[in-house]
Protein backbone atom coordinates (compact mmCIF):
# COMPACT_ATOMS: atom_id res chain seq x y z
CA UNK A 1 0.00 0.00 0.00
CA UNK A 2 2.99 2.74 0.86
CA UNK A 3 4.58 1.53 -2.94
CA UNK A 4 1.05 2.60 -4.19
CA UNK A 5 0.88 5.46 -2.87
CA UNK A 6 4.73 6.48 -3.17
CA UNK A 7 4.22 5.68 -7.10
CA UNK A 8 0.90 7.69 -7.32
CA UNK A 9 2.56 10.81 -5.73
CA UNK A 10 5.94 10.73 -8.21
CA UNK A 11 3.33 10.69 -10.92
CA UNK A 12 1.25 13.54 -9.57
CA UNK A 13 4.48 15.48 -9.40
CA UNK A 14 5.98 14.58 -13.14
CA UNK A 15 2.68 15.96 -14.31
CA UNK A 16 2.80 18.98 -12.42
CA UNK A 17 6.07 19.02 -13.69
CA UNK A 18 5.21 18.50 -17.09
CA UNK A 19 2.36 21.35 -16.75
CA UNK A 20 4.36 23.50 -15.60
CA UNK A 21 6.93 23.06 -18.31
CA UNK A 22 4.41 23.49 -20.72
CA UNK A 23 2.57 26.67 -19.71
CA UNK A 24 6.03 28.25 -18.88
CA UNK A 25 7.04 27.36 -22.39
CA UNK A 26 3.60 29.21 -24.21
CA UNK A 27 3.18 31.61 -21.72
CA UNK A 28 6.05 34.79 -22.23
CA UNK A 29 8.48 35.15 -20.03
CA UNK A 30 7.63 38.37 -18.54
CA UNK A 31 4.83 38.65 -15.57
CA UNK A 32 3.31 41.87 -16.63
CA UNK A 33 2.29 40.07 -20.19
CA UNK A 34 1.33 36.97 -18.21
CA UNK A 35 -1.17 39.07 -16.34
CA UNK A 36 -3.01 40.54 -19.59
CA UNK A 37 -3.35 37.28 -21.13
CA UNK A 38 -4.99 36.26 -17.99
CA UNK A 39 -6.71 39.22 -17.77
CA UNK A 40 -8.07 38.89 -21.65
CA UNK A 41 -8.97 35.45 -20.71
CA UNK A 42 -11.30 36.24 -18.45
CA UNK A 43 -13.14 39.18 -20.17
CA UNK A 44 -13.45 36.90 -22.88
CA UNK A 45 -15.28 34.35 -20.20
CA UNK A 46 -17.46 36.98 -18.70
CA UNK A 47 -18.17 38.21 -22.24
CA UNK A 48 -19.57 34.78 -23.29
CA UNK A 49 -21.55 34.09 -20.09
CA UNK A 50 -23.41 37.71 -20.34
CA UNK A 51 -23.87 36.45 -24.27
CA UNK A 52 -25.46 32.79 -23.17
CA UNK A 53 -27.43 33.89 -20.02
CA UNK A 54 -28.60 37.42 -21.82
CA UNK A 55 -32.35 37.08 -21.48
CA UNK A 56 -34.25 35.73 -24.87
CA UNK A 57 -37.20 37.89 -24.31
CA UNK A 58 -35.46 41.47 -23.64
CA UNK A 59 -34.00 43.85 -26.18
CA UNK A 60 -30.37 43.82 -27.30
CA UNK A 61 -28.08 46.25 -25.82
CA UNK A 62 -28.06 48.73 -28.46
CA UNK A 63 -31.45 48.38 -29.82
CA UNK A 64 -33.36 51.03 -31.21
CA UNK A 65 -36.87 51.61 -32.12
CA UNK A 66 -38.42 54.64 -33.28
CA UNK A 67 -35.16 56.29 -33.28
CA UNK A 68 -34.82 55.57 -28.92
CA UNK A 69 -32.28 53.24 -27.37
CA UNK A 70 -34.56 50.03 -25.79
CA UNK A 71 -31.84 47.89 -24.79
CA UNK A 72 -32.74 45.90 -21.89
CA UNK A 73 -36.90 46.39 -22.21
CA UNK A 74 -39.15 43.77 -22.66
CA UNK A 75 -40.90 42.14 -25.73
CA UNK A 76 -44.05 43.35 -23.67
CA UNK A 77 -42.96 46.66 -22.70
CA UNK A 78 -41.82 47.19 -26.65
CA UNK A 79 -45.05 45.68 -27.99
CA UNK A 80 -47.45 47.82 -26.06
CA UNK A 81 -45.09 50.95 -27.12
CA UNK A 82 -45.95 50.25 -30.87
CA UNK A 83 -49.36 49.51 -30.23
CA UNK A 84 -49.70 52.48 -28.50
CA UNK A 85 -48.37 54.38 -31.60
CA UNK A 86 -50.49 52.62 -33.80
CA UNK A 87 -53.64 53.28 -32.34
CA UNK A 88 -52.72 57.01 -33.09
CA UNK A 89 -51.34 56.76 -36.29
CA UNK A 90 -53.03 58.45 -38.93
CA UNK A 91 -52.46 58.36 -42.86
CA UNK A 92 -53.29 61.32 -45.47
CA UNK A 93 -53.62 60.74 -49.34
CA UNK A 94 -51.50 63.38 -51.48
CA UNK A 95 -52.79 63.63 -54.46
CA UNK A 96 -51.17 65.84 -57.29
CA UNK A 97 -48.94 67.49 -54.87
CA UNK A 98 -52.36 68.47 -52.34
CA UNK A 99 -53.50 66.74 -49.32
CA UNK A 100 -57.00 65.00 -49.92
CA UNK A 101 -58.17 63.20 -46.51
CA UNK A 102 -57.44 62.08 -43.21
CA UNK A 103 -57.88 58.50 -41.85
CA UNK A 104 -57.02 55.90 -39.22
CA UNK A 105 -54.82 52.94 -40.23
CA UNK A 106 -57.22 51.44 -37.98
CA UNK A 107 -60.08 51.93 -40.62
CA UNK A 108 -58.30 50.85 -43.53
CA UNK A 109 -58.10 47.32 -41.76
CA UNK A 110 -54.66 47.44 -40.67
CA UNK A 111 -53.37 45.68 -37.82
CA UNK A 112 -49.63 45.94 -35.83
CA UNK A 113 -48.17 42.91 -35.83
CA UNK A 114 -46.09 44.35 -32.21
CA UNK A 115 -45.02 41.28 -31.41
CA UNK A 116 -42.89 40.26 -34.51
CA UNK A 117 -41.44 43.81 -33.89
CA UNK A 118 -40.48 43.09 -30.61
CA UNK A 119 -39.07 39.97 -31.12
CA UNK A 120 -36.92 41.54 -34.12
CA UNK A 121 -35.16 43.83 -31.07
CA UNK A 122 -34.57 41.03 -28.92
CA UNK A 123 -33.76 38.31 -31.46
CA UNK A 124 -29.99 36.94 -30.57
CA UNK A 125 -29.38 33.44 -32.00
CA UNK A 126 -27.30 31.14 -30.07
CA UNK A 127 -24.64 30.08 -32.03
CA UNK A 128 -24.05 33.99 -32.50
CA UNK A 129 -24.01 33.94 -28.55
CA UNK A 130 -20.72 31.95 -28.89
CA UNK A 131 -18.84 34.45 -30.87
CA UNK A 132 -16.80 37.04 -28.60
CA UNK A 133 -18.64 40.51 -27.83
CA UNK A 134 -20.99 39.46 -30.85
CA UNK A 135 -23.60 41.64 -28.36
CA UNK A 136 -21.98 44.85 -29.15
CA UNK A 137 -22.05 44.19 -32.83
CA UNK A 138 -26.07 43.51 -33.06
CA UNK A 139 -27.68 46.82 -33.57
CA UNK A 140 -31.42 45.87 -34.23
CA UNK A 141 -33.56 48.80 -35.60
CA UNK A 142 -37.20 48.93 -36.02
CA UNK A 143 -38.13 52.57 -37.27
CA UNK A 144 -41.22 51.72 -39.17
CA UNK A 145 -44.63 49.98 -37.82
CA UNK A 146 -45.14 46.32 -39.21
CA UNK A 147 -48.58 46.04 -40.50
CA UNK A 148 -51.03 43.66 -41.99
CA UNK A 149 -54.76 44.61 -43.78
CA UNK A 150 -57.38 42.42 -43.42
CA UNK A 151 -58.39 42.28 -46.95
CA UNK A 152 -61.99 42.52 -46.84
CA UNK A 153 -62.69 45.36 -44.73
CA UNK A 154 -59.13 47.04 -46.79
CA UNK A 155 -61.52 46.41 -49.96
CA UNK A 156 -64.60 48.09 -48.37
CA UNK A 157 -62.37 51.35 -47.46
CA UNK A 158 -60.67 51.05 -50.35
CA UNK A 159 -64.41 51.55 -52.22
CA UNK A 160 -65.04 53.88 -49.74
CA UNK A 161 -62.30 55.98 -50.19
CA UNK A 162 -61.86 56.00 -53.86
CA UNK A 163 -65.37 58.12 -54.37
CA UNK A 164 -64.35 60.35 -51.60
CA UNK A 165 -60.68 60.63 -53.06
CA UNK A 166 -62.03 61.16 -56.87
CA UNK A 167 -63.26 64.08 -58.24
CA UNK A 168 -65.58 64.47 -61.37
CA UNK A 169 -64.65 67.17 -64.21
CA UNK A 170 -66.18 70.07 -64.63
CA UNK A 171 -67.38 71.49 -67.94
CA UNK A 172 -66.96 75.27 -69.14
CA UNK A 173 -70.02 77.65 -68.72
CA UNK A 174 -69.90 81.29 -69.26
CA UNK A 175 -69.58 84.24 -67.61
CA UNK A 176 -70.76 88.36 -68.23
CA UNK A 177 -67.98 90.55 -66.39
CA UNK A 178 -67.55 93.96 -67.46
CA UNK A 179 -69.78 93.83 -70.06
CA UNK A 180 -68.43 91.05 -71.84
CA UNK A 181 -69.84 87.24 -72.55
CA UNK A 182 -66.63 85.40 -71.93
CA UNK A 183 -66.10 81.77 -71.83
CA UNK A 184 -65.38 79.83 -68.19
CA UNK A 185 -62.93 77.54 -68.54
CA UNK A 186 -63.77 73.63 -67.84
CA UNK A 187 -61.71 71.67 -65.28
CA UNK A 188 -60.19 68.56 -65.48
CA UNK A 189 -61.16 66.01 -62.45
CA UNK A 190 -59.61 62.99 -61.74
CA UNK A 191 -59.91 59.42 -60.86
CA UNK A 192 -58.78 57.61 -57.95
CA UNK A 193 -59.24 53.85 -58.84
CA UNK A 194 -59.89 51.18 -55.93
CA UNK A 195 -56.89 48.99 -57.12
CA UNK A 196 -54.17 52.18 -56.21
CA UNK A 197 -55.71 52.63 -52.99
CA UNK A 198 -54.62 49.09 -52.01
CA UNK A 199 -51.36 49.34 -53.80
CA UNK A 200 -50.40 52.12 -51.78
CA UNK A 201 -51.67 51.22 -48.50
CA UNK A 202 -50.03 47.95 -48.62
CA UNK A 203 -46.74 48.63 -49.78
CA UNK A 204 -46.32 51.81 -47.50
CA UNK A 205 -43.86 52.24 -44.87
CA UNK A 206 -45.81 53.61 -42.12
CA UNK A 207 -43.35 55.96 -39.88
CA UNK A 208 -44.04 56.06 -35.99
CA UNK A 209 -44.30 59.97 -36.30
CA UNK A 210 -48.03 59.65 -36.09
CA UNK A 211 -48.63 60.53 -39.75
CA UNK A 212 -47.76 59.00 -42.79
CA UNK A 213 -47.80 60.70 -46.36
CA UNK A 214 -49.67 58.22 -49.04
CA UNK A 215 -49.11 59.79 -52.47
CA UNK A 216 -51.55 58.50 -55.57
CA UNK A 217 -51.35 58.71 -58.87
CA UNK A 218 -54.81 59.27 -59.93
CA UNK A 219 -56.23 59.60 -63.49
CA UNK A 220 -57.23 62.42 -65.36
CA UNK A 221 -60.24 63.07 -66.54
CA UNK A 222 -60.83 65.49 -69.02
CA UNK A 223 -64.50 67.72 -69.16
CA UNK A 224 -66.63 66.49 -71.53
CA UNK A 225 -67.38 70.00 -72.79
CA UNK A 226 -64.55 72.11 -73.09
CA UNK A 227 -64.34 75.72 -73.43
CA UNK A 228 -62.81 75.75 -77.52
CA UNK A 229 -66.69 75.01 -78.23
CA UNK A 230 -67.69 78.58 -76.95
CA UNK A 231 -67.98 79.64 -80.36
CA UNK A 232 -70.86 77.11 -81.00
CA UNK A 233 -72.56 78.40 -78.13
CA UNK A 234 -72.10 82.32 -77.88
CA UNK A 235 -75.63 82.69 -79.93
CA UNK A 236 -77.59 80.82 -77.21
CA UNK A 237 -75.33 82.90 -74.67
CA UNK A 238 -76.16 86.45 -76.02
CA UNK A 239 -79.77 85.71 -76.04
CA UNK A 240 -80.13 84.01 -72.88
CA UNK A 241 -78.62 87.23 -71.18
CA UNK A 242 -80.54 89.19 -73.44
CA UNK A 243 -83.67 88.50 -71.56
CA UNK A 244 -84.70 89.64 -68.95
CA UNK A 245 -85.53 88.51 -66.05
CA UNK A 246 -87.35 89.23 -62.73
CA UNK A 247 -88.48 86.49 -59.50
CA UNK A 248 -91.82 87.62 -57.56
CA UNK A 249 -91.46 86.00 -54.15
CA UNK A 250 -93.67 87.23 -51.63
CA UNK A 251 -93.36 91.00 -51.16
CA UNK A 252 -90.26 90.88 -52.39
CA UNK A 253 -88.81 91.62 -55.73
CA UNK A 254 -85.38 90.14 -57.39
CA UNK A 255 -84.28 91.91 -60.55
CA UNK A 256 -81.50 88.94 -61.93
CA UNK A 257 -78.45 90.65 -63.89
CA UNK A 258 -76.62 89.17 -66.64
CA UNK A 259 -73.64 88.23 -64.15
CA UNK A 260 -75.88 85.66 -62.17
CA UNK A 261 -77.79 84.76 -64.76
CA UNK A 262 -74.38 83.63 -67.00
CA UNK A 263 -73.12 81.40 -63.69
CA UNK A 264 -76.14 79.48 -63.84
CA UNK A 265 -74.82 78.29 -67.84
CA UNK A 266 -72.77 75.84 -68.10
CA UNK A 267 -72.28 72.78 -71.35
CA UNK A 268 -74.01 70.68 -72.29
CA UNK A 269 -74.72 68.05 -74.96
CA UNK A 270 -77.19 67.51 -77.74
CA UNK A 271 -78.97 64.31 -78.05
CA UNK A 272 -77.12 64.65 -81.52
CA UNK A 273 -73.93 64.76 -79.85
CA UNK A 274 -73.37 68.38 -79.98
CA UNK A 275 -72.66 71.16 -77.43
CA UNK A 276 -75.65 73.33 -75.80
CA UNK A 277 -75.96 75.63 -72.98
CA UNK A 278 -77.82 74.07 -69.59
CA UNK A 279 -78.82 75.19 -66.44
CA UNK A 280 -76.19 73.82 -63.75
CA UNK A 281 -79.15 72.88 -60.87
CA UNK A 282 -76.56 74.04 -58.28
CA UNK A 283 -75.84 77.22 -58.26
CA UNK A 284 -79.21 77.91 -59.62
CA UNK A 285 -80.52 76.97 -56.41
CA UNK A 286 -78.04 79.18 -54.66
CA UNK A 287 -79.62 81.86 -55.74
CA UNK A 288 -82.79 80.31 -54.74
CA UNK A 289 -81.27 80.26 -51.41
CA UNK A 290 -80.16 83.70 -51.42
CA UNK A 291 -83.88 84.85 -52.40
CA UNK A 292 -85.64 82.46 -49.68
CA UNK A 293 -83.52 84.23 -47.02
CA UNK A 294 -84.93 87.84 -48.07
CA UNK A 295 -88.55 86.52 -48.87
CA UNK A 296 -88.83 83.89 -46.55
CA UNK A 297 -89.04 83.73 -43.15
CA UNK A 298 -87.05 81.67 -40.18
CA UNK A 299 -88.83 78.77 -38.14
CA UNK A 300 -88.45 79.03 -34.93
CA UNK A 301 -86.96 75.89 -32.82
CA UNK A 302 -89.09 73.09 -30.78
CA UNK A 303 -87.98 71.85 -27.73
CA UNK A 304 -89.12 68.42 -26.68
CA UNK A 305 -88.13 67.47 -22.98
CA UNK A 306 -87.74 63.76 -22.70
CA UNK A 307 -86.94 62.23 -19.17
CA UNK A 308 -85.68 58.89 -19.03
CA UNK A 309 -86.90 58.32 -22.83
CA UNK A 310 -90.08 59.73 -22.33
CA UNK A 311 -91.36 63.11 -23.11
CA UNK A 312 -92.66 65.13 -20.56
CA UNK A 313 -93.24 68.51 -22.41
CA UNK A 314 -92.18 70.52 -25.32
CA UNK A 315 -92.80 74.09 -26.81
CA UNK A 316 -93.60 74.06 -30.41
CA UNK A 317 -92.00 76.92 -32.47
CA UNK A 318 -93.54 78.49 -35.46
CA UNK A 319 -93.15 77.41 -39.31
CA UNK A 320 -91.12 79.26 -41.71
CA UNK A 321 -91.34 79.64 -45.29
CA UNK A 322 -89.05 79.13 -48.16
CA UNK A 323 -89.12 79.29 -51.90
CA UNK A 324 -90.08 76.09 -53.21
CA UNK A 325 -87.54 75.52 -55.84
CA UNK A 326 -89.69 73.24 -58.22
CA UNK A 327 -91.66 76.82 -59.21
CA UNK A 328 -88.02 78.42 -60.25
CA UNK A 329 -86.45 75.91 -61.98
CA UNK A 330 -88.13 74.66 -64.75
CA UNK A 331 -89.74 78.17 -65.96
CA UNK A 332 -86.15 79.81 -64.90
CA UNK A 333 -84.98 77.00 -67.78
CA UNK A 334 -87.40 77.35 -70.08
CA UNK A 335 -87.26 81.11 -70.50
CA UNK A 336 -83.52 81.81 -70.76
CA UNK A 337 -82.56 78.72 -72.71
CA UNK A 338 -85.59 78.69 -75.26
CA UNK A 339 -87.42 81.96 -74.91
CA UNK A 340 -90.67 80.21 -73.42
CA UNK A 341 -92.85 81.50 -70.52
CA UNK A 342 -92.61 84.91 -69.39
CA UNK A 343 -89.81 87.15 -68.08
CA UNK A 344 -91.61 87.44 -64.69
CA UNK A 345 -91.75 84.51 -62.85
CA UNK A 346 -93.54 84.36 -59.70
CA UNK A 347 -92.14 81.77 -57.01
CA UNK A 348 -94.62 79.56 -54.60
CA UNK A 349 -93.54 79.35 -50.52
CA UNK A 350 -93.48 76.70 -49.18
CA UNK A 351 -93.64 75.76 -45.17
CA UNK A 352 -90.35 75.17 -43.43
CA UNK A 353 -90.76 73.15 -40.66
CA UNK A 354 -89.20 74.54 -37.26
CA UNK A 355 -86.18 72.84 -36.32
CA UNK A 356 -86.17 70.37 -33.62
CA UNK A 357 -83.94 70.11 -30.00
CA UNK A 358 -84.44 66.99 -28.11
CA UNK A 359 -83.62 67.98 -24.37
CA UNK A 360 -82.62 64.64 -22.56
CA UNK A 361 -82.46 64.14 -18.77
CA UNK A 362 -81.72 60.93 -17.22
CA UNK A 363 -82.73 60.65 -13.38
CA UNK A 364 -80.35 59.04 -10.83
CA UNK A 365 -83.05 55.99 -10.77
CA UNK A 366 -82.26 52.31 -12.81
CA UNK A 367 -84.99 53.55 -15.07
CA UNK A 368 -82.45 56.11 -16.03
CA UNK A 369 -79.70 54.57 -16.40
CA UNK A 370 -81.43 52.42 -18.68
CA UNK A 371 -82.88 55.19 -21.00
CA UNK A 372 -79.19 56.34 -21.25
CA UNK A 373 -77.57 53.30 -22.70
CA UNK A 374 -80.34 52.99 -25.13
CA UNK A 375 -79.95 56.32 -26.21
CA UNK A 376 -76.45 55.47 -27.10
CA UNK A 377 -76.98 52.37 -28.60
CA UNK A 378 -78.73 54.08 -31.08
CA UNK A 379 -75.39 55.35 -32.65
CA UNK A 380 -72.76 52.68 -32.66
CA UNK A 381 -72.76 51.41 -29.31
CA UNK A 382 -73.55 47.99 -27.41
CA UNK A 383 -73.71 48.31 -23.40
CA UNK A 384 -74.49 45.54 -20.42
CA UNK A 385 -73.92 46.93 -16.73
CA UNK A 386 -73.81 45.10 -13.61
CA UNK A 387 -74.26 46.42 -10.05
CA UNK A 388 -72.87 44.01 -8.23
CA UNK A 389 -73.11 46.24 -4.68
CA UNK A 390 -74.95 49.01 -3.56
CA UNK A 391 -78.91 49.16 -5.39
CA UNK A 392 -78.09 45.93 -7.39
CA UNK A 393 -79.15 48.16 -10.98
CA UNK A 394 -78.56 46.27 -14.48
CA UNK A 395 -79.14 48.38 -17.94
CA UNK A 396 -78.39 46.43 -21.37
CA UNK A 397 -78.83 47.70 -24.70
CA UNK A 398 -78.29 45.54 -27.53
CA UNK A 399 -76.32 43.29 -25.16
CA UNK A 400 -77.41 40.09 -26.86
CA UNK A 401 -76.08 41.15 -30.31
CA UNK A 402 -73.07 39.48 -31.47
CA UNK A 403 -70.02 41.83 -32.37
CA UNK A 404 -66.66 41.52 -33.69
CA UNK A 405 -64.82 40.86 -30.72
CA UNK A 406 -61.41 42.61 -31.15
CA UNK A 407 -59.12 41.23 -28.40
CA UNK A 408 -62.10 40.83 -25.83
CA UNK A 409 -62.21 37.27 -26.83
CA UNK A 410 -58.52 36.67 -25.06
CA UNK A 411 -60.61 36.60 -21.87
CA UNK A 412 -62.34 33.29 -23.46
CA UNK A 413 -58.75 31.73 -24.67
CA UNK A 414 -57.51 32.64 -20.79
CA UNK A 415 -60.54 31.07 -19.08
CA UNK A 416 -59.64 27.84 -21.41
CA UNK A 417 -55.84 27.79 -20.79
CA UNK A 418 -56.37 27.96 -16.76
CA UNK A 419 -58.34 24.69 -17.48
CA UNK A 420 -55.92 23.22 -19.19
CA UNK A 421 -52.91 23.59 -16.63
CA UNK A 422 -55.45 22.93 -13.87
CA UNK A 423 -56.18 19.35 -15.97
CA UNK A 424 -52.24 19.19 -15.45
CA UNK A 425 -52.11 19.01 -19.35
CA UNK A 426 -50.18 22.59 -19.82
CA UNK A 427 -47.50 23.96 -17.43
CA UNK A 428 -46.93 27.37 -16.92
CA UNK A 429 -43.09 27.36 -17.71
CA UNK A 430 -43.64 24.80 -20.65
CA UNK A 431 -42.05 26.34 -23.83
CA UNK A 432 -43.85 28.32 -26.42
CA UNK A 433 -43.19 30.35 -29.19
CA UNK A 434 -40.19 32.13 -28.48
CA UNK A 435 -40.91 32.28 -24.03
CA UNK A 436 -42.77 30.48 -21.95
CA UNK A 437 -46.80 30.00 -21.44
CA UNK A 438 -46.37 32.34 -18.67
CA UNK A 439 -44.57 34.51 -21.43
CA UNK A 440 -47.36 34.55 -23.66
CA UNK A 441 -49.66 34.71 -21.04
CA UNK A 442 -48.40 38.38 -20.36
CA UNK A 443 -48.12 38.81 -24.04
CA UNK A 444 -51.81 38.15 -24.78
CA UNK A 445 -53.47 39.95 -21.68
CA UNK A 446 -50.93 42.84 -21.40
CA UNK A 447 -49.44 43.94 -24.43
CA UNK A 448 -52.52 42.41 -25.84
CA UNK A 449 -50.81 40.90 -29.08
CA UNK A 450 -52.17 38.39 -31.41
CA UNK A 451 -49.21 35.39 -32.05
CA UNK A 452 -49.89 33.73 -28.65
CA UNK A 453 -53.70 33.90 -28.37
CA UNK A 454 -53.38 32.56 -32.64
CA UNK A 455 -51.22 29.69 -31.59
CA UNK A 456 -54.04 28.37 -28.21
CA UNK A 457 -56.85 28.99 -30.69
CA UNK A 458 -54.91 26.82 -32.81
CA UNK A 459 -54.03 24.22 -30.00
CA UNK A 460 -57.73 24.23 -28.60
CA UNK A 461 -59.07 24.42 -31.63
CA UNK A 462 -61.84 27.27 -32.73
CA UNK A 463 -64.75 24.62 -32.71
CA UNK A 464 -63.92 23.16 -29.43
CA UNK A 465 -64.10 26.48 -27.93
CA UNK A 466 -67.14 27.78 -29.38
CA UNK A 467 -68.41 24.32 -27.52
CA UNK A 468 -66.49 25.02 -24.11
CA UNK A 469 -67.86 28.53 -23.71
CA UNK A 470 -71.48 27.25 -24.37
CA UNK A 471 -71.09 24.70 -21.64
CA UNK A 472 -69.86 27.41 -19.78
CA UNK A 473 -72.86 29.14 -19.95
CA UNK A 474 -71.96 31.82 -22.41
CA UNK A 475 -74.54 32.55 -25.45
CA UNK A 476 -73.64 31.20 -29.08
CA UNK A 477 -73.15 35.18 -29.87
CA UNK A 478 -69.64 34.12 -28.76
CA UNK A 479 -68.08 32.25 -31.69
CA UNK A 480 -64.47 31.85 -32.76
CA UNK A 481 -65.46 30.50 -36.27
CA UNK A 482 -67.35 33.53 -37.85
CA UNK A 483 -66.32 34.12 -41.38
CA UNK A 484 -65.05 38.00 -40.79
CA UNK A 485 -63.33 37.36 -37.10
CA UNK A 486 -64.11 36.24 -33.53
CA UNK A 487 -67.65 37.71 -32.23
CA UNK A 488 -68.82 38.13 -28.97
CA UNK A 489 -71.12 40.18 -27.37
CA UNK A 490 -71.11 42.95 -24.46
CA UNK A 491 -73.92 40.35 -22.27
CA UNK A 492 -71.19 37.79 -22.59
CA UNK A 493 -67.97 39.46 -21.74
CA UNK A 494 -69.78 41.43 -18.71
CA UNK A 495 -71.08 37.74 -17.56
CA UNK A 496 -67.62 36.84 -17.93
CA UNK A 497 -65.95 39.66 -15.54
CA UNK A 498 -69.15 39.04 -13.04
CA UNK A 499 -67.56 35.68 -12.70
CA UNK A 500 -64.35 36.73 -12.57
CA UNK A 501 -64.85 39.52 -9.74
CA UNK A 502 -66.85 36.76 -7.87
CA UNK A 503 -64.99 33.75 -8.16
CA UNK A 504 -67.62 31.69 -9.38
CA UNK A 505 -65.68 31.36 -13.12
CA UNK A 506 -61.96 31.48 -12.28
CA UNK A 507 -60.24 31.82 -8.44
CA UNK A 508 -57.40 31.27 -6.70
CA UNK A 509 -54.22 32.19 -8.19
CA UNK A 510 -55.40 32.35 -11.47
CA UNK A 511 -57.98 34.57 -10.86
CA UNK A 512 -55.23 36.82 -9.01
CA UNK A 513 -53.08 36.31 -12.06
CA UNK A 514 -55.84 37.48 -14.43
CA UNK A 515 -56.84 40.57 -12.57
CA UNK A 516 -53.01 41.55 -12.24
CA UNK A 517 -52.77 41.96 -16.09
CA UNK A 518 -55.84 43.43 -16.13
CA UNK A 519 -54.72 46.47 -14.19
CA UNK A 520 -51.48 46.43 -15.49
CA UNK A 521 -51.73 47.17 -19.21
CA UNK A 522 -51.18 50.58 -20.60
CA UNK A 523 -54.34 50.82 -22.62
CA UNK A 524 -56.26 52.13 -19.72
CA UNK A 525 -58.13 55.06 -21.79
CA UNK A 526 -62.01 54.22 -21.79
CA UNK A 527 -63.21 53.29 -18.34
CA UNK A 528 -60.29 53.56 -16.23
CA UNK A 529 -59.85 57.53 -17.52
CA UNK A 530 -63.82 57.70 -17.36
CA UNK A 531 -63.86 56.40 -13.97
CA UNK A 532 -63.67 57.93 -10.44
CA UNK A 533 -62.76 54.36 -9.19
CA UNK A 534 -59.26 54.06 -8.01
CA UNK A 535 -59.40 50.12 -9.14
CA UNK A 536 -60.38 49.16 -12.18
CA UNK A 537 -59.70 45.99 -14.14
CA UNK A 538 -60.32 46.21 -17.74
CA UNK A 539 -59.90 44.45 -21.27
CA UNK A 540 -60.30 45.87 -24.14
CA UNK A 541 -60.13 45.53 -27.63
CA UNK A 542 -59.13 47.26 -30.79
CA UNK A 543 -59.93 46.40 -34.43
CA UNK A 544 -60.52 48.30 -37.65
CA UNK A 545 -63.21 50.69 -36.53
CA UNK A 546 -64.27 48.65 -33.62
CA UNK A 547 -63.33 50.48 -30.18
CA UNK A 548 -64.34 48.31 -26.54
CA UNK A 549 -63.51 47.98 -23.04
CA UNK A 550 -65.16 45.53 -20.91
CA UNK A 551 -64.06 45.77 -17.17
CA UNK A 552 -65.03 45.57 -13.41
CA UNK A 553 -65.22 49.07 -11.32
CA UNK A 554 -64.66 48.87 -7.71
CA UNK A 555 -66.28 52.23 -7.03
CA UNK A 556 -66.11 54.10 -3.37
CA UNK A 557 -69.95 53.38 -3.37
CA UNK A 558 -70.23 49.74 -5.15
CA UNK A 559 -68.74 47.55 -7.25
CA UNK A 560 -70.19 47.27 -10.74
CA UNK A 561 -69.21 45.30 -13.74
CA UNK A 562 -69.88 47.13 -16.94
CA UNK A 563 -68.71 46.66 -21.28
CA UNK A 564 -69.67 49.17 -23.77
CA UNK A 565 -68.62 47.92 -27.32
CA UNK A 566 -68.32 50.49 -30.35
CA UNK A 567 -68.14 51.23 -33.84
CA UNK A 568 -66.60 54.01 -35.11
CA UNK A 569 -65.93 55.63 -31.97
CA UNK A 570 -62.99 56.15 -29.31
CA UNK A 571 -61.76 55.31 -26.10
CA UNK A 572 -62.51 59.25 -25.18
CA UNK A 573 -66.01 58.37 -26.35
CA UNK A 574 -66.19 55.32 -24.32
CA UNK A 575 -64.61 57.72 -20.61
CA UNK A 576 -67.00 59.99 -21.66
CA UNK A 577 -69.89 57.69 -21.39
CA UNK A 578 -68.35 55.73 -18.21
CA UNK A 579 -68.49 59.79 -16.50
CA UNK A 580 -72.24 59.72 -17.70
CA UNK A 581 -73.09 56.48 -16.14
CA UNK A 582 -71.21 56.99 -12.57
CA UNK A 583 -72.94 60.69 -12.89
CA UNK A 584 -76.34 58.68 -12.85
CA UNK A 585 -75.61 55.76 -10.67
CA UNK A 586 -73.76 57.49 -7.86
CA UNK A 587 -75.09 61.31 -7.76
Amino acid sequence: MTNKRARAADKAKRLHKKVKQTYRSAMPGQKRHRILIWAAFFVVAAILTVQILYPLDRALPLARMNGRWVGWQSETDLANQATLVFQRSKIKFIIGGKPSGVYTLSEAGADIKAEEMASRLANYPFWLRLVPFSIFWQLPNVQTLDLAFALPTLEVFAQKTSSQLSQPPINAGVAFKDGQLTAVNDMPGHLVSVQAIKNVLQTAKYSFAGMTELRIDAKLQEASRRSAAFASVRNQAEQALARPLTIRAADQTFAVGNAEKASWLEFGETTEGGTTLVINRQKLQSSIDNWSKAAGRPAGQTNINIENGREVSRTTGEKGSQIDAASIVQPVTDYLLRGQGSGVILAAMTDLEPSVIYNNRYTPTEDGLRAYVRDKARNGAWFSIRQLGGSGWSADADAEESVVSASTYKLFVAKRLFDEINAGGISWSDPMLDTTVSGCFDRMTIASTNPCAVAWLDRFGRQNLNDFVYRLGFSRAVTFTHAQATHVSAGDLTKFMVGLETGSLISGAQRERLLYSLSHHPYRYGIPTGSQAREVYDKVGFLWNYVHDTAIVRHPRGTYVMTIMTQGKSYAAIAAMTRDIERIMYP
